[in-house]
């Protein structure tokens, strides 16, 4: 509680410093973002604190107004911070102004400043001790976006009419999306490159036609929304679509990515909103158009795919997130994004990390094992998530190992050079940003290592018991650790710990001939999919074996993840059963 003196501020030592102002209702105190030109003391009315956010179009109130004895301003006058919000007078309001000329004349008043401190030390914290700074952010981030309701609206709607059409007209349109983002695959995967700067294009041109042609392959026939099955027991099922999915798109397949999500959902009947990652946005909203070019052609609404031209920000992306309209978040990125999804109250599926080891063993094909280990790292720069990241490679065929992998382009560092490379290209602990996607010849140019032909992997050797090596965690470029294993349990045990640092529930790879050690391998690993004499990117994907083909793959709750597998149309589907009585 305030003493007396202090709840009548025109008592103190310090009016002297103030003077008296009014306002009338609706006139501002001050506005948002101006700098401080001094504080007020409310002596009669109430005002309230206007929250705006012009880029995105939103405002909001501070939950709680201000009144007498308040002091507004003090805060950014004494950490000259421009203002956090408009101060708005909800009535006539009388107040003392203190200037910011008066404020420093009266720091050398010990009496007044005592009892100012004690006046303003109320209302520079609440009672759970944020700054106004903090308050006003939290209470904008709980506002609506117009542009992101707008859009709602009209996935809404255009769900709601596509739940309409004919399974004919939907695999139509599968088709014929698939066939125009495959026509614009150079146009798409140059500009990719050029606003992400990673990957290579010629990769970037397979990775869309496998993710629109051989992707629409595999929906074109399959019972979607509507279908009663017959499964166990006489058990009848019917199955429906969820609404409206928000997608999340990552830069490292940002075309192939929106392309699998989009006929995922409309093989379900979903209409879908794509927010893609800022390095990618361009590109991503190119794709969208092309689609809806397509969609246009055929007289199906436009809107079952958007994508938010707002600025990127993570407001925009909690705003769609946690919107009443979205039905289900389909979240492929980094590893703060999809808790972000799971976290935002909105069913999702996320994926994480991948950080595979690859165990190559004495029995296995020791040529076509290097073959696929470095054209499957190499491919794209190395950037697809359940790629090779760790050898683990058994010291009967160390030599003839290294030997095909040279011949295949790869380079194994001599300890000067793998010195270098962990001071210049994983300074932070982990690989920098700026080589991620970037091509092993682009490093080894950095680096001034050279050989006498075209570089296309790096290979760094990490003792087996060095467990704290960066060059153990995920490595999204054409770089792989190399560990020598003395015998089974040694290349069982370091694949364990390895994935327990990062990777767990992704992706592990063994080169074998011998099914009792792959079964040993697939029992000690700790990942959703063991992809046996495989190349790493092409197998996690299901485009090398008999796995689902998907750009969202699921890395189980050990991932972080809500599901295990290659993440398909299936997965965006609500079922009925019709259970009868036995």
């Amino acid at each position: 509680m305030l003493s007396s003196t202090l709840s009548n501020p025109a008592n103190t030592s310090f009016k002297k410093y103030f003077q008296e102002k009014k306002f009338l209702k609706g006139e501002l105190l001050f506005k948002q973002a101006d700098a401080p030109k001094g504080c007020y003391i409310l002596l009669e009315g109430t005002v309230d604190g206007l929250v705006e956010d012009n880029e995105l179009g939103r405002k909001t109130y501070l939950a709680n107004a201000f009144s007498d004895t308040n002091v507004l301003g003090i805060q950014e006058l004494m950490n000259n911070n421009n203002r956090y919000f408009s101060a708005v007078c909800r009535e006539d309001v009388s107040c003392l102004f203190l200037s910011k000329a008066s404020f420093k004349k009266m720091q050398s008043d010990e009496n007044a400043m005592a009892q100012f401190y004690q006046l303003a030390l109320m209302s520079i914290c609440n009672e759970s001790g944020e700054s106004g700074e903090s308050i006003a952010a939290a209470e904008l981030m709980g506002s609506a976006i117009p542009e992101v309701d707008f859009m709602m609206s009209k996935a809404v709607d255009a769900h709601h009419k596509m739940e309409q059409f004919s399974e004919a007209f939907i695999d139509e349109l599968i088709n014929d999306v698939a066939i125009e983002i495959n026509n614009h695959a150079d146009e798409l995967a140059s500009q990719t490159v050029l606003e992400s700067n990673m990957g290579v294009r010629q990769h970037k041109i397979l990775k869309i036609g496998l993710g629109t042609i051989e992707v629409a392959k595999t929906l074109i026939g399959q019972d979607g929304i509507g279908a009663i099955s017959k499964r166990e027991n006489d058990v009848q099922c019917i199955n429906t679509s969820m609404g409206v999915v928000f997608g999340m798109i990552p830069i490292t397949n940002p075309v192939e990515t929106i392309l699998f999500k989009f006929l995922s959902c409309l093989k379900s009947r979903n209409a879908i909103v794509v927010s893609s990652h800022r390095k990618g946005r361009d590109v991503g909203l190119k794709t969208v158009q092309l689609i809806q070019s397509v969609l246009k052609e055929h007289g199906a609404p436009v809107d079952l795919i958007q994508a938010p031209q707002l600025p990127a920000s993570r407001a925009v992306t909690n705003a769609f997130m946690s919107h009443d309209d979205v039905n289900f978040i389909l979240a492929t990125g980094g590893p703060s994004m999809v808790k972000s999804a799971y976290t935002s109250g909105t069913p999702a599926i996320g994926v994480g990390k991948g950080n595979a080891p690859v165990w190559i063993c004495a029995n296995s094909d020791i040529k076509q094992a290097a073959k696929d280990v470095i054209g499957s790292k190499s491919f794209d720069n190395g950037i697809v998530c359940g790629s090779e990241n760790n050898l683990l490679v058994d010291k009967a065929v160390l030599n003839e190992f290294v030997e095909q992998a040279q011949d295949c382009g790869a380079v194994l560092l001599t300890d000067y050079e793998l010195q270098i490379l962990l001071d210049s290209v994983f300074s932070s602990g982990r690989l920098d940003a700026q080589w991620v996607g970037r091509s092993a010849a682009d490093i080894c140019q950095f680096l001034n290592i050279e050989r006498d032909y075209e570089i296309k992997l790096i290979l760094a050797s990490v003792e087996k018991d060095n467990l704290d090596s960066p060059l153990l965690k995920e490595k999204l470029a054409p770089v792989l650790s190399l560990s020598v294993m003395d015998n089974t349990q040694q290349a069982l045990s370091l694949a364990k710990n390895i994935l327990q640092g990062e990777g767990a529930g992704h992706t592990a790879i063994i080169h074998c001939v011998d099914d009792k050690l792959v079964e040993q391998f697939a029992r000690a690993v700790d990942v959703s999919r063991i992809l046996v004499n495989t190349p790493g990117t092409q197998g996690c994907i299901g485009a090398a074996n008999g796995l689902e083909l998907s750009w969202t793959l699921g890395c189980g709750t050990q991932g972080g993840g809500s599901t295990s597998d290659n993440v398909t149309f299936r997965h965006l589907m609500n079922v009925k059963r019709i259970a009868y009585a036995q």
